[in-house]
């Protein structure tokens, strides 16, 4: 009897032990549902490099009261990053896990508190800010994916990105450029390139991470035009401009000076710009790159096509840098992200502007916004050509006689 009683007493520790390792652990706790009329847009935000500044400028962001009243956000990441991130840099804020973001609308959420969806678990002793290995090579790009399959489930309505490290996550076996060519492969779009916008310009990029020597081999009649057309329509779905207007840049000094300097302009760039005008769309060039910026300043275009990257960059980014933001058109998914990178000389610090990550979450909320007006103005359209029609047919409702006679006929 009494090994008996000595067996169970030692089974019943051994529960104990299991049961509180499983608090340890921790749970995630049960959340509260309500039923909810909430209009605030469902974001979903990744968060980049762990040891960049992308935690820290999402934390911010999403402590400010302006962003909370028009999105409930969802963070793709890492719980226990975004708290190592907010003891650092002395933000009181609640790191709450999910275990599914299907019912994030109905969550009661506190305004101290953030909701994340945490694909990775690194290692926190091993982490260093501005010092990222394959394990966070990996784990952003895994982020983006998660947020991807959300959007495609329908839960989140458009994506925000945090910076990444394109070299970092080539080194983890991925081979991408950046977050656009990820996002493209994701889902499925063959056409697509990078916008960027500010409160001087809208830029789009016929090439986007590329060699500058492998530049003029990779512009052609075709792609610039592509780009034209991606551009126009984005302006006219997202920021509701009827008729924009183009102005494209050259490749070379002087717009190549009448093929002095360089044979781009007229062999590649101006029969892309004629297919432009052929169907309607308001378009001027090849212009000088070094006033068609300038001119675009003065309101003379809606937006600029740069053949380059850092071509169409510098000026967005002189004039805007903190509040610039870049967009990836031509996917199917609204994504936005701060134009800035992972800024390592200043992550963990505190000290790290978040105003481009807040510009980035409001852009992608009036693109959402102005999608759907766009879709309701469209659908009343419809909704009132086919009461035209069926008023005309009421006009000219053949008669039972009629039908009679033709039966007979």
């Amino acid at each position: 009897m009494a090994r008996r009683s000595e067996k169970k007493a030692k089974d019943r520790k051994k529960e104990i032990i299991k049961s509180e390792e499983v608090k340890k652990r921790g749970r995630l706790p049960k959340l509260k549902l309500k039923e909810t009329d909430d209009k605030r847009i469902v974001i979903g935000i990744t968060m980049g490099d762990p040891t960049g500044v992308g935690p820290e400028v999402i934390i911010k962001s999403l402590m400010d009261k302006s962003i909370r009243n028009r999105v409930i956000p969802v963070v793709f990441g890492d719980k226990g990053v975004l708290n190592r991130v907010a003891e650092d840099i002395g933000m009181k804020v609640r790191i709450r896990e999910l275990a599914a973001v299907e019912n994030i609308k109905q969550i009661e959420i506190d305004d101290k508190e953030i909701y994340v969806k945490s694909i990775s678990n690194l290692k926190m002793t091993r982490l260093r800010y501005g010092r990222p290995d394959r394990n966070c090579g990996r784990a952003m790009v895994n982020y983006i994916k998660e947020a991807v399959d959300a959007w495609k489930q329908g839960i989140i309505e458009a994506i925000v990105t945090a910076p990444i490290n394109k070299e970092i996550i080539n080194e983890a076996g991925y081979r991408y450029g950046g977050h656009t060519e990820i996002i493209a492969e994701l889902t499925g779009a063959k056409e697509f390139t990078m916008m960027f916008v500010s409160k001087h310009f809208k830029v789009s990029l016929v090439t986007i991470h590329l060699p500058l020597k492998d530049v003029s081999m990779r512009i052609t009649p075709q792609r610039i035009y592509k780009v034209g057309l991606l551009s126009w329509k984005t302006l006219r779905e997202f920021f509701g401009i009827k008729n924009p207007r183009i102005g494209v840049c050259g490749i070379n000094p002087h717009a190549g000076e009448g093929g002095m300097f360089g044979d781009e302009e007229k062999d590649m760039i101006y029969p892309a710009i004629v297919s432009m005008r052929s169907i309607g769309i308001d378009v001027e060039g090849p212009l000088s790159p070094d006033t068609a910026f300038w001119r675009a300043h003065r309101g003379e275009f809606d937006i600029v096509i740069a053949m380059y990257h850092d071509q169409g960059l510098i000026p967005v980014k002189l004039l805007d840098f903190d509040n610039a933001v870049n967009i990836t058109i031509g996917v199917p998914v609204i994504r936005t992200s701060p134009a800035h990178g992972t800024a390592y000389n200043i992550a963990g610090k505190g000290v790290a502007d978040h105003s481009s990550m807040k510009s980035a979450i409001n852009l992608a909320v009036d693109m959402v916004l102005a999608k759907k007006q766009i879709d309701e103005e469209r659908k009343r359209e419809q909704d009132r050509d086919m009461k035209r029609v069926d008023e005309e047919i009421k006009k000219y409702r053949i008669s039972e006689e009629e039908i009679k006679e033709y039966i007979y006929t």
